[in-house]
């Protein structure tokens, strides 16, 4: 029996799906407000904050729909994990951008 065939394999499989989508929406936006110019440092760390952790939390998901095979390379699941944090790291944590995000709300610095 094929493991898609599994509810709750399938179940993961459309929230994995649901987030892909979600994440393509907010860059599809994002270049409206460009095109707009309306485009500001506070909406490019949302969307960072955003985008970069559903990325991580749906590879953590097809890692785990794979078991001990989710760790190999033969299956390019941990090849994009590694991408995924790359771009993580280099674009600024979560942490990071929360800070950004905090100071724009607040209009005080978080940073010491």
């Amino acid at each position: 029996r094929p493991v898609a065939s599994f509810q709750l394999v399938q179940d993961k499989l459309a929230k994995m799906l649901a987030e892909v989508t979600a994440m393509q929406l907010y860059c599809l936006r994002l270049g409206q407000l460009i095109a707009e110019g309306r485009f500001t440092d506070t909406i490019a760390a949302l969307a960072k904050m955003n985008n970069t952790n559903k990325a991580r939390e749906v590879c953590a998901t097809a890692r785990d729909l794979l078991g001990g095979n989710g760790i190999l390379l033969d299956h390019h699941v941990m090849r994009h994990m590694a991408d995924v944090e790359a771009i993580h790291t280099y674009e600024g944590t979560e942490i990071i951008q929360t800070l950004l995000v905090g100071r724009s709300i607040t209009e005080h610095s978080a940073f010491v």
